[in-house]
C-alpha cells in the first residue's frame, strides 16, 4: 500500500474523495515538515516511491510537499531511501537558512499547491495505471 504524506490541501481532498488504495498521512506545516516526516518514515523500513525534492520548485519557494513511499522490507531498511531523504531534508535547511521563503510564496499559495498536486497526480497515474509500484532511484 502506498503511502502519501502531504500538506498539500488539494492532494488531500483528492486521495480522500477518490478513496485511493493509499494511507495519507497529513503534516501540519511546510515542504521541510513533509521532507522530515518522510526522513523519519523512510528510517522506519518505508521506501521512497518518489524523490523527495521532485519537480522545479525549490524548497525555499514552496510551502507545499507532497512524497509517496511504500513499506519496505520489516526486516531491513532501505539505505537508500533513507540517503535520499536525509539529503533531500539537509537540501531544503540549507536553502531556507540561506534564502528564506519570501513573502510572495504565501500570496501564491494555490498555484504552488496547483504545482505540487499536478506532480503528485504524474507519478499517481503513471504507476497507477501500470498496476505496479517502482522506487525512485538516485542520481547522486
Amino acid at each position: 500500500m502506498q503511502i502519501i504524506v502531504t500538506n498539500n490541501p488539494l492532494v488531500r481532498e483528492h486521495v480522500t474523495a477518490t478513496a485511493a488504495p493509499a494511507s495519507l498521512i497529513w503534516v501540519e506545516g511546510y515542504t521541510e515538515d513533509v521532507l522530515l516526516a518522510v526522513r523519519d518514515l523512510c528510517h522506519r523500513n518505508h521506501r521512497l516511491l518518489t524523490h523527495p525534492l521532485a519537480g522545479s520548485v525549490k524548497p525555499n519557494q514552496t510551502p507545499y510537499k507532497t512524497v509517496v513511499l511504500e513499506p519496505a522490507d520489516a526486516a531491513a531498511t532501505d539505505g537508500a531511501s533513507v540517503i535520499m531523504a536525509e539529503a533531500s531534508l539537509q537540501k531544503a535547511r540549507d536553502m531556507l537558512r540561506d534564502s528564506p521563503r519570501p513573502a510572495v510564496s504565501f500570496g501564491c499559495r494555490g498555484d504552488f499547491a496547483c504545482i505540487d498536486f499536478d506532480l503528485f497526480k504524474s507519478f499517481h497515474g503513471e504507476y497507477k495505471d501500470a498496476g505496479r509500484t517502482k522506487p525512485c532511484k538516485s542520481t547522486t
